[in-house]
């Protein structure tokens, strides 16, 4: 079963950056060095948090796999939130038809 779930990681890791890289490479060199690093980051907390429920959840541990849920499941959703913030995936639409006086 953890080899399955290694291969996923990294599948999905290759999907990610197929993903991310058109629109990391359109930005200035800071927000793209910020955006990879947003990405890795956001990745390396993710799958750590899936490893940390995995181990806790088969040895039942019940109140850390809990714990882990939470904790991990939170940082994983404000790092995704800012980062598709950044790439342009979420924001405010801009009025292409406003009338000017």
């Amino acid at each position: 079963m953890s080899t399955f779930l290694i291969f996923i990681a990294g599948v999905l890791f290759l999907g990610g950056i197929i993903f991310i890289k058109p629109r990391a490479k359109r930005e200035l060199m800071w927000k793209t060095v910020l955006n990879w690093s947003l990405f890795v980051l956001w990745y390396a907390i993710t799958w750590t948090g899936i490893s940390f429920v995995y181990i806790n959840a088969s040895v039942g541990h019940v109140k850390a796999t809990s714990t882990a849920i939470f904790l991990f499941l939170g940082i994983s959703v404000v790092l995704a939130v800012v980062l598709a913030r950044l790439l342009g995936f979420i924001g405010v639409k801009k009025a292409s038809n406003a009338v000017q006086a």
